[in-house]
Parts: C-alpha cells; sequence; structure tokens
C-alpha cells in the first residue's frame, strides 16, 4: 500500500509538473502573439500620425507674398503655426504687419533670406505661433508697406496691400497616442504574466504539500 501510495504520489507530481509546464508554454504563446498584435498596431498608428499633416497647396498673392499657413482649411488644433515668405525689389524698404480676427498684433517678426539669388529683389520669411484660437472660424491679415525713398528721407513711391486668408479650427478630442497605447499594453501584459507566475507557484506549492 505504501509502494502504491508513494507511486502514485509521484505520479500526481509528473503530471502536475507536465502540467504547469503546458499552461505556462500555452501563455506564453498567447502572450507572445498579444504582444506582436499591440505592437503591429501601434506601428500603424505611428505611421497614421505621421501623415497627419496639412497637405493644402500654398496661398501666392500679387503683392508678392506667399503664405504657407495658415491657408483656406481646417486645422484640429487651436496653436496654429504663420509660415511665410514675401519677395520685394530691392531698393523699397519693407515693413510687415498682421491681425488676427481683426485684431492688430504688431509688426511681423521677419528674417532676411540669406540665399536669395536675384541681385534685383530681397526674399524674407517667418515662422512664428499666432495667439491660442478659439473654436471656430478666423481670418489673418497681414499689411505689406513698400517706399521708394529719394536722398534717403523723401518717400517717392509707396505701395501699400493687406493680404487676408480665412480658416477654421476645430480641435479634436484628446486620445492617447501610440506610445501610450503600447505602454499601458505592456503594462496589462506584465500585470498578468506575472498573476499566472503566482498561480503557477502557489498550485505548485499545494502539490508539493500533497
Amino acid at each position: 500500500m505504501r509502494l502504491k501510495s508513494e507511486r502514485d504520489k509521484r505520479t500526481g507530481s509528473l503530471l502536475s509538473k507536465t502540467s504547469s509546464r503546458v499552461i505556462m508554454n500555452c501563455c506564453g504563446k498567447f502572450f507572445a502573439f498579444l504582444f506582436a498584435v499591440v505592437f503591429l498596431a501601434s506601428l500603424v498608428m505611428l505611421l497614421a500620425g505621421s501623415v497627419n499633416a496639412d497637405l493644402s497647396e500654398p496661398l501666392a498673392f500679387s503683392s508678392g507674398f506667399t503664405l504657407y499657413s495658415p491657408v483656406n482649411t481646417t486645422y484640429s488644433s487651436n496653436m496654429v503655426e504663420c509660415n511665410g515668405t514675401f519677395v520685394g525689389p530691392i531698393d523699397y524698404e519693407l515693413t510687415l504687419n498682421y491681425s488676427v480676427d481683426g485684431n492688430y498684433q504688431g509688426n511681423l517678426p521677419w528674417v532676411l533670406n540669406q540665399n536669395s539669388t536675384n541681385p534685383a529683389t530681397y526674399t524674407v520669411d517667418w515662422s512664428f505661433q499666432l495667439p491660442e484660437l478659439s473654436k471656430g472660424a478666423h481670418q489673418l491679415s497681414v499689411g505689406i508697406e513698400q517706399q521708394l525713398f529719394s536722398n534717403g528721407y523723401t518717400v517717392v513711391k509707396q505701395d501699400t496691400y493687406v493680404d487676408t486668408v480665412y480658416f477654421t479650427v476645430s480641435p479634436s478630442q484628446p486620445t492617447l497616442s501610440a506610445l501610450e497605447v503600447s505602454l499601458l499594453a505592456i503594462s496589462v501584459l506584465i500585470v498578468a504574466m506575472l498573476a499566472v507566475a503566482v498561480y503557477l507557484r502557489r498550485r505548485k506549492t499545494a502539490n508539493l504539500k500533497q
């Protein structure tokens, strides 16, 4: 009877170990599959986010002003960049100012483009962030004044333009980024694996006590 009991005990222990290995193997395959799915989903989200850009054509005005942003489109953020270029005759002095929704904002912070190749003209560029905008329709107006001086102080010619663009701001609802989704999924996987490991350890300890 003792030999049979010990044999049954060894057999039960062997079956328990085999069962634990099978469970661990299945769990490992399941978690590997789940991790692969999460990784691929995150990769797709990253690629989708990388092409979420404004593909609208720039606006070219007769004044020599070209506006790359904002243009006549809808923006998903209330923080909109203002990017543009102006090309004018080299003999003229330039003044640029801008307003948003009719509110004067002051001089436009332009920088002289040193790569201009035409000796008869100059090119200035600018890139800055507009004031935070509310949801809805907006307008950006750029005032351009060119003055030709004689003897350094007498204005002999002056050209003035006001170029305006209309656009819309419609902020999207906040969502988790691909990185945040990946970190959350990995955290869930780790917790699940720890739970399975604790369960198998307790089961092994219980079998040894029998």
